[in-house]
């Protein structure tokens, strides 16, 4: 599996971006605009095919994804001690963010994967990461109710090593927005996997796998 997330800031060409990315496979896009208001999120999710609707991951404006349309919500750490997640949307499929591998291995069955980052040092982020990745953790592993992502830092020359290392797929934020051809930064990645498809993908488990419509 192959997560991508967006920059907090709108970029030149994102929208055409985003389809490009869709068309050549990406799996999921996780939303992160933050300081959108309602009516701005409204209008950029219209501004996708609304194809890949299920494909879209909201970062915020939970109340929202019943307009939108879509049905898989990100909460943070801070809103997953909180619990909002009891008190969203109960059709949604939720997804998380952890920083260690003990905060990973204690998350419960409601949660269909978890962002672990930084594995490595981070590229939209100077700095994050360099002296605080965190990819050797992986062998500590024990939670296999929930799919592990992996996050920071992950591009093409090492991009295999997460799922190598046990996790169940790969998010790319820098590696794709802050390159100068993001398109064929990501596909050089899908390549680099899909050369390994067979042996990685088939371990891929979903066991709170929820059926939408």
């Amino acid at each position: 599996m192959i997560i991508a997330l967006t920059a907090e800031e709108e970029l030149p060409a994102e929208l055409q971006t985003i389809h490009q990315l869709f068309d050549h496979g990406l799996d999921l896009l996780h939303l992160r605009k933050y300081h959108f208001t309602d009516t701005q999120m409204c209008r950029y999710v219209a501004s996708i095919d609304a194809t890949y609707r299920h494909k879209l991951v909201l970062h915020s404006h939970p109340h929202l994804a019943e307009q939108l349309q879509i049905y898989r919500i990100h909460l943070n750490e801070c809103n997953r001690q909180n619990r909002l997640a009891e008190s969203s949307i109960n059709s949604c499929i939720f997804s998380t963010s952890v920083h260690h591998i003990d905060q990973f291995n204690k998350l419960n069955s409601s949660w269909r994967y978890a962002l672990l980052s930084p594995l490595f040092p981070s590229i939209s982020k100077s700095g994050y990461g360099q002296h605080s990745a965190i990819f050797e953790q992986l062998e500590q592993r024990s939670n296999f109710n929930v799919g592990l992502i992996g996050l920071g830092g992950i591009k093409n020359d090492n991009c295999l090593l997460p799922l190598q290392a046990g996790a169940d797929g790969i998010a790319l934020l820098g590696a794709v927005w802050m390159q100068a051809n993001p398109l064929q930064n990501f596909i050089q990645c899908k390549q680099t996997l899909s050369k390994n498809y067979n042996t990685f993908h088939k371990d891929i488990h979903w066991p709170n796998k929820k059926t939408i419509s």
